[in-house]
């Protein structure tokens, strides 16, 4: 199902907008779970992928002793604020193609190849266990004509501007 008509059948259902729970109610292929540090979470900012797997897990105990310790780590870049951050994705969430080092992040799945997959982040969160540093999230693609609108206004993605390294706010994060 194309993003724009998953988008359009959500807003009908009264389901944007209305956090997780409405997501739960209403069951969309597009959404899935990751966990994010809190204060690297931007409810409702819109984001793209800019790596691939990223072989680093955080070390707390709730990470690895929880349901959530199959996850994969990527870098994801804020397009509000540019910032590059850790998120943790879900094993079994589909957020698209292949991370694409040529162009520096993960291509559109529906329509550019040459253009990022953008997403962006539900505004509700739960406390991951008793860590308050974790935040459960929700994210969901976003509709086609928002993403091509958002990318006439954006040209680092143009150059290969997704490769870059993370910044400081990575390291500290991670403990």
């Amino acid at each position: 199902m194309k993003k724009s008509t998953v988008a359009s059948v959500a807003f009908g259902a009264g389901v944007l907008g209305s956090g997780v729970g409405g997501a739960q109610d209403f069951d969309l292929d597009d959404n899935w779970k990751a966990l994010i540090f809190a204060d690297s979470f931007h409810p409702e900012a819109r984001f793209t992928f800019v790596s691939g797997v990223v072989e680093w897990t955080p070390n707390y105990g709730d990470v690895r002793d929880s349901w959530f310790s199959d996850f994969n780590t990527y870098q994801i870049r804020w397009l509000n604020t540019d910032e590059v951050v850790p998120l943790f994705v879900a094993e079994d969430a589909n957020i698209g193609r292949e991370y694409d080092q040529e162009l520096g992040f993960i291509p559109d799945a529906d329509d550019d190849a040459n253009q990022p997959q953008l997403f962006e982040m539900e505004k509700e969160w739960t406390p991951f266990g008793d860590n308050p540093r974790l935040v459960e999230v929700e994210a969901s693609p976003v509709a086609e004509e928002q993403e091509d609108e958002i990318l006439e206004n954006e040209d680092w993605w143009q150059t290969g501007g997704g490769n870059q390294t993370a910044t400081n706010t990575t390291t500290t994060n991670g403990g």
